[in-house]
């Protein structure tokens, strides 16, 4: 029914139905709903109001934004969550305060720096680097924006530029601060490790059966088993429609007819060309060349040729058909265009070729069978989800409509079965479907969604396996192994704390030496900064820690399935006056904090002489969830 309205709403019948239903309510007296004049305004500054279409576009643009950073999964409840909500209103809220300052301070933008704007912003160039018009009306069409509605847009930008610019002029990083920060970030420290492996403890055993009862309570997170649930998965694919469409013969000969430029390699020449702004030389060029060379002719002239190596008709702008009518060895008169004045040769001509219709038949029919698919699985789809919201069930929708069911044992959150595998392999859509599928009560059923591939696909839960603890006698090897790993953990901490304690001694006592009587390995770090996350085995936490210690401190803590005993060798402090290169990207940094936090007290400050209001009770009524 939906997608009926959205083909059909420009439908001059469709039009007149609606205005009747219209005036139909008016009768009923829910016209009044209309007349009513309710508030739209969701916050005020000084004297200029924030409309919710306003807030609701800049909400939706801030959604769009992060939804890429999540994988394109980001609900509006979701997006409110996370604070977009009110991120979106403080930022009109800035901007309307920038612009009330601008206005104030008498700042106008005229149109040619507007123009200048415009041209430099590099999404509006072609591939020459020059300003396109036609490009630039391009991306605002595909960003439903119109020029004047973008001018606006720069124009207001530019004011608030100023502005801001006024506030942060002559803001510059003190240089002592740079030195500082530097040497904080870019000292650099060696350490000796001793590093021991939790399984050189060796052979700790087995626990009796009282210790293996107590690790399994103790641990009962660990031998949990996730909830499950059994699913029947409804899926209309278009390549499953594809299957049984039927494509005669003749519509195959047209589609071939219509898209032969597609199965045909065009032709390619190689090109001389000479480019100059004379007339008269280029007509002089092309006299010479008629017997001589192009080059010859060219370099006689004191001009350069250029060579276009396999270049197609389309490929030459304005020189194309010129380049292209040529015999191969002979010059063109000379030829005006945009860029100046051109002598052409042709010196090699690759011929070009097309595949048959039968080469292509079973391209052009699969081509062919995915295009009707794809228009009638909206059109199906649409009639599922009509039949659904009736209350029919999921299997009666498939049958009518022709949907493929898939019955999934058991699945979890995750996508997994209780044997660790991918519960469902051939449904890859299925995936996205969980979280929802995992919020809906035994017996529903989800609404039909389209995925990738416009694949529409519903769920229903069958049944509900609760999470449980697996029972002793099933995970007891793994309680043992669990039992052993800790022991041998436990063992080989004690045995670092006794490594540290003879490495504390002084630097007389080796640290290779300590490490081999300890069946350790060791290994000195090169030179690492306290920003590294790991060096040569040395977890990111005793990185820090060894950046609190002082030369002959000793620090230990565990890696992985290892236990790390470090000792700090050499403090290496960073000069400022060797690395200036290195000082720029913090100044900038430092630069940039500044003019931040400059930019959030003048906007403190608009704030006071701007009285900003915000009627959040609307704005929680306008962006409900229900709504």
């Amino acid at each position: 029914m939906l997608q009926f309205i959205r083909n059909f709403a420009g439908s001059w019948v469709v039009k007149i139905l609606f205005v009747l239903l219209i005036l139909s309510f008016g009768v009923w007296g829910i016209g009044d709903v209309f007349r009513s004049s309710v508030p739209t305004t969701v916050a005020e500054v000084g004297k200029v109001a924030i409309e919710r279409d306003a807030l609701d576009q800049e909400f939706r643009r801030q959604m769009d934004r992060l939804r890429p950073m999540l994988g394109g999964n980001l609900t509006t409840e979701q997006a409110k969550q996370f604070g977009l909500l009110d991120q979106s209103l403080n930022a009109l809220i800035q901007r309307t305060l920038f612009d009330l300052a601008a206005k104030d301070a008498g700042i106008s933008v005229g149109p040619d720096v507007v123009k200048l704007r415009i041209a430099d912003e590099p999404a509006f160039r072609n591939p020459q680097g020059q300003f396109d018009p036609n490009l630039f009306r391009s991306v605002l069409r595909n960003n439903q924006l119109t020029e004047e509605g973008y001018v606006a847009v720069v124009t207001r930008e530019t004011a608030r530029e100023l502005v801001a610019g006024a506030v942060n002029a002559g803001v510059a990083a003190p240089k002592p601060l740079v030195q500082a920060l530097y040497r904080f970030r870019s000292e650099t420290r060696v350490a000796e490790l001793v590093t021991l492996p939790n399984a050189a403890v060796g052979d700790v055993g087995v626990p009796d059966d009282a210790e293996i009862t107590k690790s399994y309570e103790d641990h009962q997170v660990r031998f949990t088993a996730p909830e499950y649930r059994a699913l029947t998965v409804a899926q209309l694919s278009p390549d499953a429609l594809a299957k049984d469409i039927k494509i005669e013969d003749d519509q195959l000969r047209a589609a071939y007819d219509e898209r032969a430029a597609e199965f045909g390699t065009p032709e390619k020449r190689t090109v001389q060309m000479v480019v100059i702004n004379d007339e008269a030389k280029a007509k002089a060029i092309a006299e010479a060349a008629k017997t001589k060379s192009l080059v010859d002719a060219a370099k006689e002239a004191g001009v350069e040729p250029l060579t276009l190596d396999n270049i197609a008709r389309a490929e030459l702008p304005e020189l194309g058909d010129a380049a292209f009518a040529l015999e191969q060895g002979k010059p063109s008169e000379a030829i005006k265009s945009a860029l100046g004045w051109h002598v052409l040769a042709v010196t090699g001509i690759q011929a070009g070729s097309t595949r048959s219709f039968e080469e292509v038949r079973d391209q052009l029919r699969a081509e062919l069978q995915k295009e009707k698919a794809l228009d009638a699985v909206f059109s199906i789809a649409n009639r599922a989800e009509d039949q659904l919201a009736s209350g029919a069930s999921l299997d009666e929708v498939a049958q009518a409509q022709g949907l493929a069911l898939t019955k999934v044992a058991a699945i979890d959150s995750t996508g997994k079965a209780p044997d660790g595998k991918d519960a469902a392999p051939n449904l890859p859509a299925l995936k996205a479907l969980l979280p929802t599928a995992f919020q809906l009560k035994q017996g529903a059923a989800s609404n039909l969604t389209e995925g990738q591939g416009s694949v529409f696909t519903a769920v229903r839960v069958d049944s509900v396996i609760p999470a449980a603890v697996r029972p002793l006698a099933e995970v007891r090897d793994q309680v043992i192994a669990d039992w052993q790993a800790a022991k041998r953990a436990e063992q080989a901490a004690k045995k670092a704390e006794d490594i540290a304690a003879k490495l504390k001694q002084g630097a007389e006592q080796a640290a290779q030496t300590v490490a081999t009587e300890a069946g350790a390995s060791f290994a000195m770090t090169t030179p690492f900064t306290r920003e590294a996350r790991s060096v040569e085995g040395l977890p990111g936490d005793l990185v820090r820690r060894l950046f609190d210690a002082k030369p002959g401190d000793v620090v230990n803590g565990a890696s992985g399935d290892a236990q790390i005993v470090a000792r700090l060798k050499e403090v290496i402090a960073a000069n400022p006056a060797a690395d200036a290169a290195a000082l720029g990207p913090i100044e900038s940094t430092i630069t940039q904090g500044i003019e931040s936090d400059l930019m959030a007290q003048f906007g403190n400050a608009l704030r006071g002489h701007y009285p900003v209001q915000i009627h959040r009770q609307r704005i929680d009524q306008f962006f409900a969830a229900s709504n």
